[in-house]
């Protein structure tokens, strides 16, 4: 089957006309600059082919298995070096939500508590108080409310809401 400008995605690797367009390579084939997709070509020719249209050069390969084993060792265990090195710190350890209900309860409560306008809920105190995201686990409600307790707060609710009361 001959290769038409039509038909030249299905002949030609993707990773070879992709970057430069169906266009150009079909440009580039034309002007005689790439191997012919019709000839047969020699195993180093092959080669040769996909190393100049793939990865831009060839280079000579290594004659004894030694410097085989360099070529890899240069090329792929300092680029994985290299990677490692990039790579960002891991960012720091937020404190868990036990250890800050049991940094902020009951004293930083009561403080922060004064200074709230209307009513305080559950969600209050988790986002404003805590630093925490809401909605929480059901452990994590469980803990909220046996603090709160522990901290001298009724749990209370109108039609609306349900908020915390200090008891007296």
């Amino acid at each position: 089957m001959a290769v038409t400008q039509e038909n030249l995605a299905e002949h030609y690797s993707r990773s070879y006309w992709e970057p430069i367009g169906l266009g150009r390579a079909w440009a580039e084939i034309e002007a005689g600059r790439v191997a012919d997709p019709e000839t047969e070509l020699t195993l180093r020719e092959h080669a040769e082919f996909l190393a100049e249209h793939l990865f831009g050069t060839l280079r000579k390969t290594p004659e004894t298995p030694d410097e085989r084993i360099s070529v890899i060792v240069e090329d792929f265990y300092s680029a994985r070096e290299e990677q490692e090195q990039a790579l960002p710190p891991p960012p720091p350890q937020l404190p868990t939500f036990e250890e800050r209900l049991d940094a902020r309860m009951p004293e930083v409560l009561e403080v922060w508590a004064t200074s709230q306008k209307g009513h305080i809920t559950s969600r209050l105190v988790v986002e404003g108080l805590l630093q925490y995201q809401w909605p929480l686990s059901t452990i994590h409600q469980r803990a909220l409310a046996k603090a709160m307790r522990q901290a001298g707060w009724t749990s209370r609710r109108n039609a609306k809401t349900r908020l915390w009361v200090k008891n007296d």
